[in-house]
Formats: C-alpha cells, structure tokens, sequence
C-alpha cells in the first residue's frame, strides 16, 4: 500500500497535534511543520496527497506556499485553513487558485472529507 502522506502547516501545537491524530486514526501519514521555511526546507520525498495550511504563518502566507509549489509543478490539493473569515484572504486565496478553505475552529469531518477525496 503507497504511503498516504498529508502535510500539514500550522503555528499552533494543539491544531497541529488535533489534526496529525485525526488523519492517522483514518489511514494517513502526517508530516506536521510549525513555519512554512520548515515546510519548504524538508518538503517531504514520498506521495504527497494533499497539504493542509494555516493562512497566517508567522514567517510567510499560506498563499505564498501554495503559489511555490505551483511554481514547483506541485499541482497537489490544498486546504487554507483561516482564522475568521476574513473577505480579503478569501479573494486573494481564490485568485491563487485556492478553493478549498476551512475557517477555525475546524469542522473536523469537513476536513476529512476533503482529505479523503484528493
């Protein structure tokens, strides 16, 4: 069976910790990173099924990540995950490409739901 990795990007210990035990009780990897420079510098080298980030990361946007994976041919689903749904985040994340967002706090079977159908 192929390794089923989600990535996931978010400042927040509790999400972090919150999501990684969600997706490993429903079959799936998790490599979990608090800044998106940790992101980029250790993107992982196996199947990559999607990406879960936070918008606002203490170093970058998660706008930003998602256009560096375009720019890497990356083309893999992507979940922006913001705080308050805030018009602006929202446009420019649709603008990027971006169409699957989740406000905080998460509806965890929402979530999962776009996970499992990547």
């Amino acid at each position: 069976m192929t390794e089923r990795a989600v990535l996931l990007v978010d400042a927040d210990p509790a999400v972090r910790d919150s999501l990684t035990t969600l997706m490993d009780l429903n079959g799936f990897t998790v490599h979990s990173f608090s800044t998106g420079a940790a992101f980029l510098r250790e993107l992982p080298e196996c199947s990559v099924h999607c990406v879960i980030c936070e918008a606002d990361l203490p170093d970058t946007s998660g706008i930003l990540i998602y256009q560096h994976l375009q720019s890497l041919n990356m083309n893999l689903p992507f979940a922006l995950l913001v705080s308050g749904l805030n018009p602006a985040v929202v446009r420019s994340a649709h603008s990027a490409g971006i169409n699957e967002i989740f406000q905080k706090p998460l509806v965890h079977r929402r979530l999962l739901n776009f996970v499992s159908t990547c």
